[in-house]
This record gives structure tokens, C-alpha cells and sequence, in this order.
């Protein structure tokens, strides 16, 4: 019992290459936007940091001492000044030697703050708001006074979005820039692949010529070679198989006409009493030999066979003027009109293969005509420019529902005169098939009979 396993789909090797080639491409978009924001960030963040250090110590130079008391000189004017912010909340606070407050917001918590040193600047949170602060230690006669300026992140986060929105933009017109090169790149690349795939994928299942290997990468030469390598053994092999079969033909044809010869020569000369046997054995020897030489063509002119180097134009019109005789005893014997209507028609074909095909369409039609019937074998040019060859006749004609079944080999329909072998058909759907061509099967009147034509491609 066969079990069908289904088939997991293939990725291309140009999707396997954009897909390697993505990953790399989006984590470089990742670190390319980190890196950019950072270096254009930073700068305007360490711009609004140096403004909130100068108000801390434009603030601090408003603390003085007097009579060894800390006062901070703070008008309601100057406040508003150090608090005027477009888009943030800023606050402010001056702490004295022991922490009490002086000036300002009480919750606003001074930094770590070191005195003789530049303003610190710390992160942290006022009234559930993230704010940024700056806190200075200024040393006095009275002790150390801590001042501290903050404002909210407002403008900050809306200039990193904006640096953000400014940065994502090219680079990801770059990354998809990029990706359309690779693209563009990587199917120009793999050109030669798809176009080697589809010359093999037009090759008639008989062509055992080399494959093209002019633009071949140098990484699928090796693959080609030893596709090239398979098909020069498989003609090697085909062209062994048709020798054989041709010697086979000869050796077997040889000895069967000798003993048909010798036979017709001993039933001439027994009595007539006996001379019946002996014609029984011509006629099945006879049989035996038109029985072996249709096996013989049915094996070649199978698709196993090779037939690509014989292949050379034929007149289809020549073709039966040069086989017409080989017809006209066996029609005398049966007193059928057999008559040749040969019009021009070239195509490229196996001139022994069509010699075939034309003598099982005039043996079939012989064999199914009647004493007194008439055969008709022509050939030209068809209404739709297709050469053709046609054997029509008045027999008993042919059923709808058997045309296809009659190309089967050994089929033969019920009721069949003769003692046929059902291979006649079969030879000729073979060579039609070799040569790409078409079978159409008629009545050939409304008293029946059958009309086969075989349409052929025109040459190119």
C-alpha cells in the first residue's frame, strides 16, 4: 500500500534570498534609528539642560546675606520671568543652611548637589508629572543655600518625536529602497536559472539535445553538467535500443518471408487434398510476420525511442506516391477501389515513422471495408494551414463512443472482422504523438464509413 505523504511547498531561491537578506536589513533599520536618535537628540536635550542650568544660577544669584541672615531678592516679576515656559511647568526652590524652604515650591526636593561644582542634573517626578531639574550648592557666610529649577518633559518628548518622525522616514525609504535594489538585483541574478528552467520546461519530452550552457552561473554548471552527462547516456541508450530493435526486424523478417516463400512454393506443388494445411500455415506465418513488424514499429516509435536526429522535411504527397503499389494487390484480391489523391504538404518528421502511420491507416481501412468498397488515402493542406494525411472509407464505420478506445493498444471493437492484432491504431497514435500531431476521426457519408485524418504543425 503506497502512502502519499503531502508535499511541503518549495520556497523559490529568490524568496529564500530576500527572506535571508530581510532580517539583516530590518535589524539595521532597528539600530540605525536607535543610533540616529541618539546623536540628534542628544544635542537639543543637552540644549534645554543648559538653559535650565543657567536659570538655576541666575536664581541662586539672587541669594545674599544680611545681618548674617539669608534672604533671596525675588519679585513676583522675576519669578514669573524664571517660570515663563511655552509648553512646560517649571518650579523652583531655595533652601537655606538647615533646609528650610526661602523661596519657592515646598515639594520641589533638592538633587545631590555639590558645593564649588556646576548645577547637577537629575530626573525626577512633581505631582505625578516627569520633570527634568537643576541643583545648585551655593556656599555663604551663613552656610550652604541649595537652589534647585525644574520643568516637566513637555518639549523634550515633542522634539524627540519630532527628531524620531524626521529620522524614520528616510531610513525607511532607505531600507525599502534597499530591498528593491536587492530585489531587482537578485531576480536579475537568478535570470539565467529561470530562463534554463523554462528551456527544459519546452523541451519535448524526445529531445535529447545538450542542454544550453552560454549564461549559466558558474555555482548551477556542475548541476547542468551532469544533466548534460544523464542525457547523452540516455541517447546512448535509446540509439543501442533502436539498433537492436532494427537488427531484431531484420533478423526476424528475414527467416519468416523465407518460410512464407517455401510454404506458397509446397502448396503449389501438394495435392489438393493437402494443399489446405499447408495454406492455412502460409497465411498464419504471414500473420506472424505482419504481427512481429508491428510490434517491432510499436516499440519504435514509443516515446522511449529517440528519433530528434532523424527528423528532416517530408512531402506528405510523395509519401503516398512512393507507397501506392505496396497497396494495390491486396486491394485487386479483395476487388476494393483503391485510389490516391496526393497533394504537396511538407513537414519535419521521421520519414519510416509517417511511412508507418500511412500503412496502418490503408491496412485498417482494407481490413473494414467490404468487397466492392472503396478507399481513398490523400494528403495536403488542410483549412487551417495544417498539413495532413487522410485515409477515408465506406465501411461499416466507426461508433462515437469507441473513437478513443480504438487507439488503445490491442483493442479491438466487438464484432471486428479478421483476426487482427489491435496495434494498427496504436502505431499510428504513437507517431502522431511523436510528432505532435492531431488525430480526427469522421463519418465519411451519411452511409457511414470512417474518415481518419492526421494533422501535422506546419514547418517553422
Amino acid at each position: 500500500m503506497n502512502s502519499h505523504r503531502p508535499e511541503r511547498s518549495r520556497q523559490t531561491l529568490r524568496r529564500r534570498l530576500l527572506v535571508f537578506l530581510l532580517a539583516p536589513l530590518a535589524a539595521l533599520l532597528v539600530v540605525s534609528l536607535a543610533a540616529d536618535y541618539h546623536i540628534a537628540f542628544d544635542p537639543a536635550n543637552d540644549a534645554y539642560d543648559h538653559a535650565l542650568a543657567d536659570d538655576v544660577v541666575a536664581l541662586a544669584g539672587r541669594v545674599h546675606v544680611q545681618r548674617h541672615a539669608v534672604a533671596v531678592d525675588l519679585p513676583p516679576a522675576a519669578e514669573a520671568v524664571l517660570r515663563s515656559n511655552g509648553r512646560d511647568q517649571e518650579f523652583l526652590a531655595v533652601r537655606g543652611p538647615t533646609g528650610e524652604l526661602l523661596a519657592g515650591d515646598a515639594n520641589l526636593k533638592p538633587g545631590p548637589a555639590m558645593p564649588g561644582q556646576p548645577p547637577a542634573l537629575s530626573d525626577d517626578s512633581q505631582g505625578g508629572k516627569a520633570i527634568r531639574k537643576a541643583s545648585y550648592r551655593l556656599e555663604t557666610s551663613s552656610g550652604p543655600v541649595t537652589v534647585v529649577v525644574a520643568e516637566t518633559t513637555k518639549k523634550r518628548k515633542r522634539a524627540g518625536s519630532k527628531i524620531l518622525a524626521a529620522m524614520v522616514a528616510p531610513n525607511v525609504v532607505l531600507i525599502l529602497a534597499t530591498l528593491g535594489l536587492v530585489y531587482i538585483g537578485v531576480r536579475r541574478g537568478v535570470a539565467p536559472l529561470a530562463e534554463l528552467s523554462e528551456e527544459i520546461g519546452r523541451r519535448s519530452p524526445h529531445d535529447l539535445s545538450p542542454l544550453p550552457t552560454g549564461d549559466v552561473p558558474g555555482e548551477i554548471e556542475p548541476l547542468v553538467n551532469a544533466m548534460s552527462t544523464l542525457i547523452d547516456d540516455l541517447q546512448a541508450a535509446a540509439m543501442a535500443q533502436q539498433s537492436f530493435l532494427a537488427n531484431a526486424a531484420h533478423q526476424l523478417k528475414t527467416p519468416l518471408a523465407a518460410l512464407q516463400t517455401q510454404l506458397e512454393l509446397t502448396a503449389a506443388e501438394l495435392p489438393r487434398e493437402y494443399r489446405h494445411r499447408v495454406v492455412n500455415l502460409r497465411d498464419a506465418t504471414q500473420r506472424l510476420g505482419h504481427l512481429v513488424h508491428q510490434f517491432l514499429a510499436l516499440a519504435r516509435s514509443g516515446p522511449e525511442a529517440d528519433i530528434a536526429h532523424e527528423r528532416r522535411p517530408v512531402n506528405l504527397a510523395h509519401l503516398l506516391q512512393e507507397n501506392a503499389s505496396t497497396w494495390y494487390d491486396r486491394a485487386l484480391a479483395r476487388d476494393i477501389d483503391l485510389g490516391f489523391e496526393p497533394e504537396p504538404g511538407v513537414i519535419d518528421g521521421a520519414e519510416w515513422l509517417l511511412r508507418e502511420l500511412l500503412a496502418n491507416l490503408i491496412d485498417n481501412a482494407l481490413k473494414y471495408t467490404p468487397a466492392g468498397g472503396r478507399v481513398t488515402a490523400r494528403s495536403g493542406i488542410g483549412e487551417d494551414d495544417r498539413p495532413f494525411i487522410e485515409v477515408e472509407d465506406n465501411g461499416p464505420g466507426i461508433p462515437e463512443a469507441e473513437h478513443q478506445r480504438i487507439f488503445d493498444r490491442f483493442y479491438r471493437a466487438a464484432g471486428s472482422p479478421g483476426s487482427g492484432s489491435g496495434l494498427g491504431l496504436a502505431i499510428v497514435k504513437e507517431v502522431a504523438d511523436r510528432h505532435n500531431a492531431t488525430i480526427h476521426i469522421a463519418a465519411s457519408g451519411a452511409g457511414g464509413g470512417t474518415r481518419i485524418r492526421v494533422s501535422f504543425l506546419p514547418r517553422a
